[in-house]
């Protein structure tokens, strides 16, 4: 069983698709990793993501596998741990770069796939899982909140790394990301019709959030515990831990 968290920039989707996972017994598939570890990866090889033919004809060689670890999710590129570089803050504009290649997400796309089958059983989240990676999930969050609130959230980060930024200028910028997604040429942000969305405007933490997810599957197929059986007996189902 698939489930589908996509959702606007600092809606909570990712910390509520992980909790969500741990709950259901799911893997968790954190996409957005998976985009960081190619932008790493390119930066080992010396290719510059901004180099789109470079890239694109390398990027076809690469195996992306998760790992569930005491210390959080890592993400390894041809059996390298790259988690640490994937990571590392000034990253963003090679994600960016990463995000826009056709073929890179064409690849991802595949790699997605494979582990989300590989596990049987999994919540993703991401841009366009449910509309792309996988648009048979049999459920389908989309995860937004008010621009202000986003910019609330996203402002003490921000602030950690330049202390006299403005809540209007994040603000700005969460509005020019939220164009941006809407806007790329691929993996374009979109809620699909048959999306459940969750508004996390008022939430006070994720566990909120994922008492509205619970509260939707259990009007979809009873108790928990008969959702788990449900995915069970439908997956060949790896162990959470062993994804990929």
């Amino acid at each position: 069983m698939i489930i589908a968290v996509d959702g606007t920039v600092a809606s909570g989707k990712s910390s509520a698709a992980r909790l969500l996972a741990q709950e259901l017994g799911f893997a968790y598939i954190n996409t957005g990793l998976m985009y960081r570890s190619v932008a790493a990866w390119a930066r080992r090889q010396g290719i510059a993501t901004g180099d789109q033919a470079t890239l694109a004809a390398r990027v076809g060689e690469l195996r992306i596998d998760l790992r569930d670890l005491p210390d959080g999710q890592h993400v390894l590129v041809n059996g390298e741990d790259v988690t640490d570089e994937a990571l590392a803050p000034d990253i963003g504009a090679d994600v960016s770069n990463v995000a826009d290649n056709p073929a890179v997400r064409d690849v991802l796309v595949r790699e997605q796939r494979r582990l989300g089958r590989a596990a049987g059983n999994a919540v993703l989240d991401g841009r366009d899982i449910g509309s792309v990676v996988f648009p048979d999930a049999e459920v389908k969050f989309f995860v937004t909140a008010s621009e202000e609130e986003r910019a609330r959230r996203r402002l003490a980060d921000d602030r950690a790394r330049k202390p006299d930024v403005t809540f209007e200028e994040v603000l700005a910028a969460v509005r020019a990301r939220d164009a941006r997604d809407r806007q790329r040429p691929v993996g374009a942000l979109m809620r699909m019709p048959d999306a459940i969305e969750i508004d996390t405007t008022h939430n006070r933490g994720p566990q909120e959030t994922v008492a509205q997810m619970r509260a939707v599957l259990e009007q979809k197929f009873g108790a928990l515990d008969r959702l788990r059986q449900l995915a069970r007996a439908h997956s060949p189902s790896l162990k959470p831990q062993e994804c990929g």
